[in-house]
C-alpha cells in the first residue's frame, strides 16, 4: 500500500466504516500512539500522492534509509526503532513496519512501548483490510505492552477499542474506565463512554462524560454534537442549542448538526431561524458530507478565477446564506463553463423548488440524475418534484429508484406515502409513512401525514395517539393542534 496514513484516514472515514467499527478515534489515537515519542517529527504522510522520482518520494526515501541506518549503526538507541516503525506505519506500509518493530522487539524486550507500535500496526492493518475479526495479534501486542506496565492508560484504551470492534461492549467500557482511572484527562476515553452511554439511552450519564470530553477536547465537533443530542432527549434545550452551535462552528459542513438545529428552532416557535437551517442542510446534503467529514466547502476566492467550481462554491455560499438570486447567477455561471457540474444542477434545482419554480426544478434534477443515475438524492429530489406536479408515475418511478438505492433515505419513503395517499391507498401510505418516520423520528411532515392516513383508514383512536407525538415534537405547530382538536372532538374526549 502505498498512501499516506492521512489519505487512509480520510478514506475509511469517508466511507463511514469507522462509524460502524472503528470511530473516528481509533485512526487518530494510534496516530497519536505512533507519534507521541517524538511530538516535533515532520508529517511524511504528505497529501502529494507519491510517484517515484517525486520530490516527495525521494524525500521520504531518504527518510527511510537515514532511519535504517541508524537503526543499524545503534541498534540499542530504541528511539531510532521508534521513528523508522512510525514513519512506515504513517505511509501505511504495514509489512514492512510490522518487521521492523518485531526486529526492534528482539533487542528490546521489555519495551512497553514496542508493544503497543505493534497493537497498534495489527489493528490497522485488520481494518484496512476489512478482517476485523483477525484481531488477535494486537491483543496479544497489548497485553505484553500491559505486563511491562500495568498502568498504561493508552494501552488500555486500545484494548478497549479492541473489545468494541469484537461486539464485547461490557469489556470495552471496563477498559475505558481502567483508561480513565490512570488518566483521567484523556478526552477521547470520556467521549468514547459519553457515545456508549448515549446509545444505550443512560443520558445522565451520556451527558457527564461528554461534557467531560467537550472541555479535554474544545474543538471536537462530533463531541459537542452528541452532546447536544443527549441534552436535547432530556429536554434540555437551551443548553442543547449552544452546543449544537459550537458543533456547527467546528464542523460547518455537516448536515446533520444543521437539521437536529432546524428541530430545536421549530419546538421553540422559531420557525424563521429553522426553516434556514433546513434549507441549509439540504443544500449541503447534497454533497457527501457528514460529521467528522474532511471536506468544506471553498471560500469566495479559494479556487482560481474563471473555474467552473469556483463559481459553484461561490453559489453554494450565497445560498447558505440566504442570497437565493445570486446563488442562481452563480450556478449558471459555473454551467456555462461545464455543463456537466452535477451539483451546479442539484443547487439549481434546490432553489428553483424552494422558489415554486418546478417546471425549471425538473430540468436541472433531471441533468444532475442524467450524469449519475446512481445518485440516491437526486433521484428523490426528481420525484419529489414530479409530486408536485401531480405526475404520480413520474414521481413513483424515481422515488421507487431512491428508496432501492439506499433504503435509509427517509424522503424517498415520505414521497411514496404522499403517492399513495393521493390514490386513496391509506394502507399503503401509512406503510410508507411509517418507514420515513422511523428513519427520522424528527419529521414533523412525516408524522403529520402519518396521522391524517391513519385517519383517513378509519382508525381515529390510532390517529390521535400519532398527533400527540407530534404536539410533544413540534408543540408551536398550529396544523397539529387543529388535527389533534378536531379527532379529540370526533372521540368526545
Amino acid at each position: 500500500m502505498r498512501t499516506g496514513w492521512k489519505q487512509l484516514f480520510n478514506y475509511f472515514y469517508g466511507r463511514n466504516l469507522i462509524l460502524s467499527k472503528f470511530n473516528r478515534e481509533f485512526l487518530l489515537y494510534l496516530l497519536i500512539l505512533s507519534s507521541c515519542l517524538d511530538p516535533n517529527q515532520p508529517d511524511t504522510s504528505s497529501e502529494t500522492k507519491r510517484v517515484n522520482n517525486s520530490p516527495v518520494a525521494i524525500a521520504i526515501d531518504k527518510k527511510i534509509n537515514l532511519l535504517r541506518e541508524k537503526t543499524e549503526n545503534e541498534p540499542n538507541v530504541v528511539l531510532h526503532h521508534q521513528r523508522l516503525t512510525q514513519t512506515l506505519l504513517q505511509l501505511g506500509h504495514f509489512t514492512a513496519a510490522a518487521a521492523t518493530v518485531e526486529k526492534a522487539l528482539r533487542i528490546h524486550p521489555k519495551n512497553a512501548d514496542l508493544y503497543d507500535m505493534q497493537g497498534a500496526i495489527y489493528l490497522a492493518q485488520a481494518f484496512a483490510e476489512a478482517k476485523y475479526a483477525e484481531t488477535d495479534l494486537a491483543l496479544s501486542a497489548f497485553n505484553n505492552a500491559l505486563a511491562i506496565n500495568p498502568l498504561r492508560a493508552k494501552t488500555l484504551y486500545n484494548l478497549g477499542l479492541l473489545n468494541a470492534y469484537r461486539d464485547s461492549s461490557d469489556r470495552s467500557i471496563d477498559f475505558f474506565y481502567r483508561a480513565l482511572s490512570i488518566d483521567s484527562t484523556m478526552g477521547i476515553a470520556h467521549k468514547k463512554l459519553g457515545l456508549y452511554y448515549r446509545q444505550s439511552g443512560q443520558l445522565d450519564s451520556a451527558i457527564l462524560y461528554l461534557k467531560n470530553a467537550s472541555i479535554l477536547q474544545d474543538e471536537d465537533g462530533e463531541t459537542f454534537f452528541n452532546l447536544g443530542l443527549a441534552l436535547k432527549a432530556k429536554g434540555q434545550r437551551s443548553m442543547a442549542e449552544d452546543a449544537l452551535k459550537t458543533a456547527a462552528k467546528l464542523i460547518p459542513q455537516s448536515p446533520q448538526i444543521q437539521f437536529n438545529l432546524s428541530q430545536l428552532y421549530f419546538r421553540s416557535g422559531r420557525r424563521k431561524e429553522g426553516h434556514i437551517a433546513l434549507r441549509r442542510s439540504e443544500l449541503l446534503r447534497q454533497f457527501d458530507r457528514d460529521l467528522g467529514a474532511d471536506k468544506s466547502y471553498e471560500i469566495k476566492g479559494a479556487v482560481a478565477i474563471g473555474s467552473a467550481t469556483a463559481h459553484h462554491n461561490m453559489a453554494l455560499n450565497l445560498a447558505l446564506q440566504g442570497n437565493y438570486d445570486k446563488a442562481i447567477t452563480e450556478y449558471q455561471n459555473a454551467l456555462a463553463i461545464n455543463p456537466k457540474l452535477k451539483n451546479a444542477h442539484t443547487g439549481l434545482g434546490i432553489i428553483y423548488t424552494w422558489q415554486k419554480h418546478i417546471d425549471q426544478a425538473i430540468y436541472h434534477f433531471n441533468q444532475a440524475v442524467d450524469l449519475d443515475i446512481d445518485d440516491q438524492l437526486s433521484q428523490a429530489r426528481l420525484g419529489m418534484a414530479f409530486l408536485k406536479k401531480s405526475n404520480l408515475a413520474k414521481a413513483f418511478e424515481h422515488l421507487n429508484q431512491a428508496a432501492r438505492l439506499d433504503s435509509t433515505l427517509y424522503e424517498a419513503f415520505f414521497g411514496l406515502g404522499m403517492i399513495e395517499a393521493k390514490k386513496d391507498n391509506f394502507s399503503e401510505a401509512i406503510y410508507y409513512f411509517e418507514r420515513s418516520s422511523k428513519l427520522n423520528p424528527n419529521s414533523i411532515e412525516a408524522l403529520i401525514n402519518l396521522g391524517v392516513a391513519t385517519y383517513r383508514a378509519d382508525d381515529i383512536e390510532g390517529a390521535k395517539s400519532i398527533y400527540e407525538l407530534a404536539v410533544k415534537l413540534d408543540p408551536k405547530n398550529p396544523t397539529v393542534h387543529k388535527y389533534l382538536s378536531d379527532v379529540r372532538l370526533q372521540l368526545g374526549n
